[in-house]
């Protein structure tokens, strides 16, 4: 089944790239909003995680370059093979050379990440927060220890309560 697009090329691109510039923004909002590592971080690997290269930002465009490489052998002309091999270097540069420098900086910033003070790992998402068991236990308190957890290990200390 052929899509018939709503409105003309130059729009609907137009459109599509309005949309990827917005969760662009967003991401880059989400690591800025604080001077914590983490945020950064996670960001950072929202573009290009190394546990899951297939799954950010630039594999993303990768795949999009690559679609439009294999869609453009079709065409019937002298220069068509220097295109497709321009596009197949550009795809490789996207994910491949930008992928390793933020996977390298990624790297550089992991003993910057605050450790979870249960189980010991470092990630983008522990934050210091108030004991989840404390807050449980006694809501009205006025103030309440601070610990330094990830979200599953807050959680556990919370269900403990």
């Amino acid at each position: 089944m052929e899509r018939t697009p709503k409105l003309p090329l130059d729009q609907e691109l137009q459109a599509a790239v309005a949309i990827v510039r917005i969760g662009l923004d967003r991401i880059r909002d989400a690591a800025c909003r604080t001077e914590a590592v983490g945020p950064h971080a996670a960001a950072l690997q929202a573009l290009y995680d190394p546990a899951k290269p297939d799954a950010g930002v630039l594999a993303a465009v990768a795949d999009v370059v690559g679609t439009i490489t294999v869609s453009m052998g079709e065409v019937d002309h002298d220069d068509i093979d220097r295109v497709t091999e321009l596009l197949d270097e550009a795809q490789g540069h996207v994910q491949d050379s930008t992928g390793d420098r933020i996977r390298h900086a990624l790297d550089l910033l992991a003993p910057l990440l605050l450790r979870c003070e249960t189980c010991g790992k470092r990630q983008s998402d522990v934050t210091v927060m108030d004991d989840p068991y404390a807050v449980a236990v006694d809501p009205d308190r006025a103030e309440y220890p601070q610990m330094t957890l990830c979200p599953a290990c807050a959680t556990d200390r919370f269900e403990d309560s």
